[in-house]
């Protein structure tokens, strides 16, 4: 059979040994593409992605930590998945890079860290709910609880986003824009004054009104109204903490690493690099228009050459 996600299809149903058979069966089926389509095909830039790493972290870093309360043999199990996950992500990058020639630059990034498990994780909507913003009601039929829109004000969509039920924005708004900021207010007063009760703690690090979001990239109508993150203890693996957030042996942190034609060797960056600024470098690179709407900036520091259009000019004007 086929598993295009082996770890979210196969992992709790078969042992880790077969997990791992089904993991490497993919890495290798992705190896044998690129380098195929490398092989046959004329190109500029070639993109391979595994979501690996990211069914490690919520499948083994998860509870790969002491904070974690995992037994040791939990542990020991978690941590050999994690380097058995590598392993086989470093056997897909070593066959890929079979197709590198010494004009070729290699790209390795990833989009987002990951963090272990330490509470229970916070269910913002019920954390709403207990605020007076989120209503359910009991299906007669089904006897299922079930959101009741007419009479929910805010709640928490996706991610880290909580969306007011607002009248003519909303197919079934309540809010007035009237009370809009009011509103806002309240659920960001909400969120930073909630405290967990089985720990005692405040898990919302952070809630910001939209407006004040765009300090942190976030702006734009699909950006919720307020935006929050959470304590990497009373979240998991990812998605809802900042960017910096830091929690036993894990980190969100991402990954860059670069090397190739035009690229300084040996060199610890001491820039931030973000994800939005992985595409401009490489356009950069290739010597092409940068991308509609580009948001991130070019990598000058990590190239040996940051004037390098100009410097092939020169040199071409000169001949």
């Amino acid at each position: 059979p086929f598993f295009q996600n082996p770890a979210r299809d196969a992992l709790g149903l078969v042992d880790d040994d077969t997990y791992f058979e089904l993991l490497d069966w993919l890495h290798g089926r992705l190896g044998d593409v690129a380098v195929h389509l490398g092989k046959t095909r004329d190109w500029d830039v070639l993109f391979v992605e595994t979501h690996a790493s990211d069914y490690a972290n919520h499948f083994f870093l998860a509870q790969a930590d002491p904070v974690s309360g995992a037994s040791q043999a939990t542990l020991e199990r978690c941590r050999r998945g994690l380097a058995r996950t590598y392993a086989s992500m470093d056997r897909l990058v070593g066959r890929v890079l079979e197709l590198a020639d010494d004009g070729s630059v290699v790209v390795l990034g990833s989009d987002h860290g990951g963090t272990p498990s330490q509470f229970k994780p916070v269910d913002v909507n019920a954390v709403l709910e207990q605020a007076g913003f989120v209503a359910y009601r009991t299906d007669p039929r089904t006897g299922r609880r079930e959101l009741d829109l007419s009479r929910t004000t805010a709640l928490g969509v996706g991610l880290c986003h909580v969306f007011i039920n607002l009248k003519g924005r909303e197919p079934n708004g309540i809010v007035d824009p009237a009370d809009y900021e009011e509103i806002q207010r309240k659920v960001v007063d909400a969120l930073h004054g909630y405290v967990d009760p089985a720990t005692g703690r405040h898990p919302f690090v952070l809630a910001l009104a939209r407006h004040d979001a765009e300090m942190l990239n976030l702006w734009g109508d699909l950006v919720g109204d307020v935006v929050y993150a959470l304590h990497p203890a009373f979240d998991g693996a990812h998605g809802k903490q900042l960017p910096s957030a830091r929690l036993g042996i894990g980190a969100q942190h991402s990954l860059f690493v670069m090397a190739g034609s035009g690229v300084r060797k040996g060199v610890a960056l001491r820039r931030q690099v973000r994800v939005v600024d992985v595409a401009p470098t490489i356009a950069y690179l290739l010597g092409i228009r940068m991308p509609a709407n580009v948001e991130g900036g070019v990598i000058y520091e990590a190239l040996e050459d940051p004037d390098w259009p100009l410097t092939e000019i020169e040199r071409r004007t000169a001949l």
